[in-house]
C-alpha cells in the first residue's frame, strides 16, 4: 500500500513540475487527459507529435479519434 502511494505521489509531483515548466499552469485534469492521449498516440504513430504540429485540445481529440479508427 505505502509503495502505491508512493508512486501516486511522484507521478503527481512529475505531473506539477512538467506542467509548470511547459505550460506555465498548474496540473489539470484536462492536461492530463492531453498528456495521456499524447502517449496513446505515440505508442500507435511513433511518428506522430501533436506539439510540432501545434495542436490545441479540440483538434487534438480529433486526431485522437482518427488515429483511433
Amino acid at each position: 500500500m505505502m509503495v502505491q502511494l508512493l508512486a501516486g505521489l511522484i507521478t503527481y509531483l512529475l505531473l506539477a513540475i512538467y506542467c509548470r515548466e511547459e505550460f506555465k499552469e498548474p496540473v489539470s485534469l484536462k492536461r492530463v487527459r492531453h498528456l495521456r492521449n499524447a502517449f496513446r498516440i505515440e505508442s500507435r504513430h511513433p511518428d506522430f507529435n501533436p506539439s510540432l504540429l501545434g495542436l490545441d485540445s479540440s483538434s487534438f481529440e480529433k486526431q485522437y479519434q482518427y488515429a483511433k479508427t
